[in-house]
């Protein structure tokens, strides 16, 4: 299954090149929820739709969990979720705490074998 995308007309300032320019913009499809997934996995597997919206919603809370608690998430095809923070600078060390934390985040690093399969 290939990427969609459309082609798309833009007006570029910076570079060595700026104008006007046409590029590949992706094409996003409607998004795909949990139950649609889970209906899927049900139709092509002997596990029942309650059984795999449980599994899936019980996945959905473990990796939460995990990332909250600042452990990265490692799913083997997928890749990884991984936490981290953005912080203030501070001259002291008495200085760090909670206050000098901007922000949390979390980022998802795809695999190798992912990252294969998305570049066909």
């Amino acid at each position: 299954m290939a990427i969609n995308y459309v082609r798309v007309k833009r007006r570029i300032a910076v570079g060595a090149t700026p104008g006007v320019k046409f590029l590949a913009r992706i094409f996003r499809g409607q998004d795909v929820t949990m139950d649609a997934i889970a209906k899927e996995i049900s139709n092509s597997t002997t596990v029942a739709y309650p059984d795999v919206v449980a599994c899936l919603k019980a996945l959905e809370i473990s990796v939460s969990t995990h990332v909250l608690a600042g452990s990265a998430v490692k799913f083997n095809y997928l890749g990884h979720f991984i936490p981290g923070i953005k912080a203030t600078a501070c001259n002291t060390l008495e200085e760090v705490n909670n206050e000098s934390i901007k922000k949390a985040k979390c980022r998802f690093f795809p695999s190798t074998a992912f990252m294969t399969d998305l570049s066909k």
